[in-house]
């Protein structure tokens, strides 16, 4: 299996990260090394990586010879030379005591890196931090099982390149990790921001949006809520506890992200959030195909987004898989971080209607802090025409009347044929683009072109029914 397609992509994107260390590392070693013979930056990274290959694999329930053959796999795919009789390796407690304490530290190529990263402002020792996770990841889950005795090595070599943070359980390393919010969000510097937009001009924006009656209605009465909460905390009041956790309900195109970004900056012009910026995510940004990996990325993901939104797209797909999947993982995670950071991140989460009710009835945590849900509905044949001109001027094109009469009729094929997937915004990007395409193949038959002709979008330059379908533009089930 360790040779298989996938593992041989995930392994070139492993060395693609080691291989941009060296050049750092190189030069840390030279700048801090005292004496003759400083060790070679790439010789130092191998023998890490055989090392950890060997401890591991050590674990592995199977024959000498068949953890000699696995070694081998190992150092073929990485490009490393691999040592002869490797196994059986050498028990731990015949090592003498200065070795074991190595084993346990910090890597030294890390904290080469992380004297390089002080004096230049690089990431480079959580580059090799996250590498050296990945290998180990791929290490002891190339079989397709994972036993505890790896789970719980898993967790002491993740301790090991983060020290200071708290240690996991070997229940922990499996998906469950007890993390302190201290260690789980790193400080992120801050840069400085302009000063938050009026209120007035927000909403101004909001109500230019196409459509979305029941959204602006919606957001106006969340804001309306929020402004008296403040001022009930100015009298001395008691303010009553509200989330301000928002659930987006809608097919794709309908405006979700551009509102979540209205709705991120409104918080931070009415005190609600400090930063009030936008952090948009899906499944592929917060679930990893590693052991422990999961929670690394949801807790980097919401810590770039504190003070302001995470936007999570299609969030129900975080609830789509069974026990085992890494999405229940992520989803505890954002439970904590939530609960952890309740007054610096504010969490959108979005979808189709009917998914979305499973997502929200997947974890009992998930109801209780999202209880406010607002309905995007899908743009009618007048919103869509409206939204197909916009394309049309901002890109210097008119629509003849002609044209607009028979962009209502296609917008009402469009519209009859439609269901959970219809694209509504992008669907109008996507007919203007076959447009344009379309009157392209029609101006370069003709003599002679002006400006005005360019600039023109005529009737003819509509698609018909068979090019809709042909394009992936009309869906007829």
């Amino acid at each position: 299996m360790l040779l298989d397609e996938e593992n041989k992509r995930l392994a070139a994107g492993v060395r693609r990260t080691f291989g941009a260390l060296v050049a750092p590392l190189g030069e840390s070693i030279r700048t801090v090394w005292r004496g003759g013979g400083a060790p070679d930056a790439q010789s130092v990274l191998d023998n890490h990586l055989k090392l950890v290959a060997q401890r591991f694999i050590d674990l592995r329930e199977s024959s000498e010879e068949s953890k000699q053959s696995y070694y081998e796999q190992v150092c073929t795919l990485f490009r490393l030379a691999p040592a002869p009789d490797t196994f059986p390796l050498r028990s731990s407690t015949d090592l003498p005591p200065h070795l074991l304490k190595r084993l346990d530290r910090t890597p030294v190529s890390v904290s080469y890196l992380e004297t390089y990263d002080s004096r230049h402002g690089s990431n480079f020792a959580d580059r090799a931090r996250g590498a050296l996770f990945h290998f180990a990841n791929l290490v002891i889950k190339s079989d397709g099982k994972v036993t505890p005795a790896e789970t719980a090595a898993l967790a002491e070599f993740k301790q090991s390149l983060y020290p200071g943070r708290a240690p996991e359980s070997p229940e922990g390393a499996k998906g469950h990790p007890e993390r302190t919010p201290d260690a789980a969000t790193p400080e992120v510097p801050e840069e400085e921001l302009p000063p938050p937009r009026p209120l007035e001009e927000l909403l101004a924006e909001m109500d230019a949006l196409v459509g979305l009656e029941r959204v602006k209605a919606d957001v106006r009465q969340l804001i309306n809520f929020l402004k008296v909460q403040k001022l009930r905390e100015e009298q001395g009041l008691k303010a009553l506890p509200a989330s301000r956790h928002l659930v987006f309900y809608g097919n794709p195109g309908t405006g979700k992200t551009t509102v979540a970004r209205l709705v991120a900056q409104i918080y931070r012009t009415l005190g609600v959030l400090k930063r009030g910026h936008l952090v948009e995510t899906d499944r592929a940004g917060l679930v990893a195909g590693y052991v422990g990996q999961t929670a690394i990325k949801v807790r980097e993901v919401a810590t770039k987004a504190l003070g302001g939104v995470l936007f999570i797209d299609e969030a129900y797909s975080l609830a789509a898989g069974g026990e085992n999947d890494f999405g229940r993982e992520a989803v505890e995670t954002l439970l904590k971080m939530m609960e952890d950071h309740r007054d610096e991140l504010v969490v959108i989460v979005a979808g189709y209607t009917q998914r979305m009710q499973g997502f929200l009835d997947s974890n009992p945590g998930l109801r209780s802090r999202f209880n406010k849900h607002i309905h995007f509905d899908d743009y009618g044949v007048e919103q869509l025409v409206h939204i197909f001109k916009a394309f049309c001027k901002k890109a210097d094109f008119r629509v003849t009347e002609a044209a607009e009469k028979e962009l209502a009729s296609v917008f009402g094929v469009l519209c009859a044929s439609r269901d959970e997937t219809f694209g509504n915004a992008r669907a109008a990007r996507n007919l203007f683009e076959a447009t344009l395409s379309k009157q392209a193949n029609r101006l370069v038959a003709l003599p002679k072109v002006d400006r005005e002709i360019l600039s023109t979008v005529e009737a003819a330059d509509l698609p018909g029914h068979d090019e809709l379908r042909a394009g992936g533009i009309l869906n007829e089930g």
